[in-house]
């Protein structure tokens, strides 16, 4: 299997360039949040960042804002805790490479080559800009002043030092649709060639990567109610019942707000559904988009990204525009039309985490 690595400085438009490998097939691993992921999961880790780092684990879990502290600044103790992450994130990467279903994987990490990630690719792709293009996209993306911005890119290797680095560099200092055709163009001109000169004969991706799956809104088949909801529920926890009621008003016509599904064969293995807002504190801006699951096995191919589309075009048929959503995924939603809004306490939550609009 083909394994491509994307990497490039903040603001540069790293989310573009993986939402066109995803439509093409690939299944894209985000390091970052399989770093969050091993931080809830793996104990040995832990234990081994509170050995470095005395005081930032508390009742198993880690206090991101006091490791950060410690590290902000300090390269040695940044080194130090990289040299704990880094070869645990890249075990993990190998397993989803050598467990996934798809024709090729993307592997999405700043830290691309400090961390030997670089060694498990067949291509390494830099995506660059100016630095001045960036700020811009920083300051509308995160709602932050020119001087955080700068800041931030401040505190990154320059964009320079990723292209040096990479087999195939990637300029975007346009908007983000001629960067996407740009990145189709690329891509889909690309023979799976890896660093050793051998190659398939065939361009990257699949001709249908979407063809064995069927999105429907639960209208077409109201008699998968009872399935989906019990989906949901083994999905998210919420209990059952909450989403028969929401989807017995929606199929009753009390409400225009959806639920949407995908399905592979007679499996479901995708859904999404919108609610008027009872899960974040500004009660003012609904409706929202909720529960968004695709089964692992099926992740990297598109699925979640073509429910929101379906989701927000029968919404928008029906004269509901805009919709929010609340997440702590950065660097996903972007991919298909959602922007940064703003901050927003959601339920149960000890931080708030940010908002999303489509407008």
């Amino acid at each position: 299997m083909m394994t491509i690595g994307i990497t490039g400085p903040t603001g540069a438009g790293k989310t573009t360039a993986l939402g066109v490998l995803e439509e093409l097939g690939g299944a894209v691993i985000d390091c970052d949040a399989v770093y969050h992921r091993l931080l809830e999961t793996d104990g040995a880790l832990l234990d081994q960042i509170e050995t470095a780092f005395p005081g930032v684990v508390r009742d198993r879990v880690l206090d991101r804002k006091a490791l950060g502290a410690r590290v902000y600044g300090d390269p040695e103790a940044l080194a130090r805790l990289t040299s704990l992450t880094w070869p645990v994130i890249k075990n993990q990467v190998v397993r989803m490479i050598e467990s996934s279903p798809a024709p090729f994987c993307v592997i999405d990490a700043i830290g691309l080559f400090e961390s030997g990630l670089a060694e498990l690719c067949d291509l390494t792709v830099a995506i660059v800009a100016d630095e001045a293009v960036r700020v811009r996209r920083l300051m509308g993306r995160d709602g932050i002043d020119e001087d955080y911005a700068r800041a931030r890119i401040s505190a990154q290797k320059p964009a320079e030092w990723f292209a040096e680095q990479a087999d195939l560099v990637l300029e975007n200092n346009g908007t983000e649709t001629e960067f996407a055709e740009k990145c189709r163009v690329e891509f889909m001109g690309l023979w799976s060639v890896g660093k050793d000169g051998r190659g398939a004969p065939r361009p990257l991706g699949r001709e249908e990567p979407m063809s064995e799956y069927k999105f429907i809104d639960l209208r077409e088949r109201p008699e998968l109610e009872k399935q989906a909801a019990g989906w949901f529920h083994d999905k998210w926890g919420v209990p059952e019942e909450a989403y028969l009621e929401c989807m017995d008003a929606y199929l009753a016509g009390e409400t225009e707000l959806g639920w949407y599904l995908c399905l592979c064969g007679n499996e479901m293995i995708g859904g999404l559904g919108v609610i008027e807002n009872d899960f974040h504190d500004r009660k003012d801006l609904s409706p929202n988009v909720c529960a968004v699951y695709t089964e692992e096995a099926h992740r990297g191919r598109g699925i979640a990204g073509r429910l929101l589309d379906l989701a927000v075009e029968d919404l928008r048929s029906k004269g509901i525009s805009p919709v929010y959503l609340v997440t702590d995924h950065t660097g996903f939603y972007e991919r298909y039309g959602w922007e940064f809004f703003c901050q927003a306490q959601g339920d149960g939550e000890e931080e708030p985490t940010r908002l999303y609009i489509h407008r």
